[in-house]
């Protein structure tokens, strides 16, 4: 039988899942490793492909940059969403606003550092990529 604290503890990450909607984000994340795969690179080993750092680091960063972009999307859109789905956005509250910006941040963060490792040309991307998002939630 889980304490208190524990199902609390299950409500939020739930809650967090929720937010970023980490089922899209593991189907992109698929979607990236085929087209890899498949369109990319169809005539190297499937086992160089799939234990590929650079690609790794790409996939880790796109996910944590979209990621980050539902989180300032679900941070800016709460009265909407209050009216729209209000069912969801009682689940959405167990995560503070301010929680969410740290997150927002945080990912963000990652993201760029993940693509650091790849190049630099992979960092002025993924930054004009979530100032972009950041952008179009605020305008």
């Amino acid at each position: 039988m889980l304490t208190r604290k524990q199902k609390h503890f299950l409500l939020k990450f739930f809650s967090l899942f929720s937010i970023v909607r980490g089922y899209n984000i593991l189907v992109i994340v698929i979607a990236q490793y085929l087209t890899s795969i498949y369109i990319l690179a169809p005539d190297l080993p499937l086992k160089s492909v799939l234990f590929d750092v650079n690609l790794l680091m790409l996939v880790l960063a796109s996910a944590l940059a979209i990621a980050g972009g539902y989180i300032i999307n679900n941070f800016y859109d709460r009265e909407k969403d209050l009216i729209n789905r209000p069912r969801k956005t009682m689940l959405d509250r167990l995560v503070s606003q301010e929680n969410k910006l740290s997150g927002y941040f945080v990912l963000n963060l990652l993201s760029v550092v993940f693509a650091s490792y790849v190049s630099f040309r992979a960092v002025i991307f993924f930054s004009l990529y979530i100032f972009g998002i950041w952008f179009t939630l605020t305008n």
